[in-house]
């Protein structure tokens, strides 16, 4: 398999931040990351939530996988927020950010 197949769609603006910004390009990767691993255990955390819940009811295993959702949650989010820092230092150093 290729590397191509399993990287983000603005990939090509990482590798120009890297050149240019390397504070963005940093911050990039770090979001990009936050965000897949929050994207992959929200798909985990999501169905274990609402099979605890039919199968045990209210109590501590639902507390927890609730908990795992949230905190999910907020590893996507952060990821989302980094990259948005990672654009506003790119346009900053003169990359143009719609051209991906």
């Amino acid at each position: 398999m290729k590397k191509e197949n399993f990287v983000s769609l603005d990939y090509p603006l990482f590798e120009k931040m890297k050149v240019r910004a390397p504070r963005a390009a940093r911050l990039w990767l770090l979001g990009d990351r936050f965000f897949q691993v929050g994207l992959l255990l929200i798909m985990l955390f999501l169905p274990v939530t609402f099979f605890v819940y039919r199968e045990w009811g209210v109590g501590t295993a639902l507390a927890l996988a609730v908990g795992g959702l949230v905190f999910s949650l907020f590893l996507a989010a952060r990821g989302v927020y980094l990259k948005r820092e990672s654009y506003k230092l790119a346009i900053a150093a003169g990359i143009d950010v719609t051209k991906v």
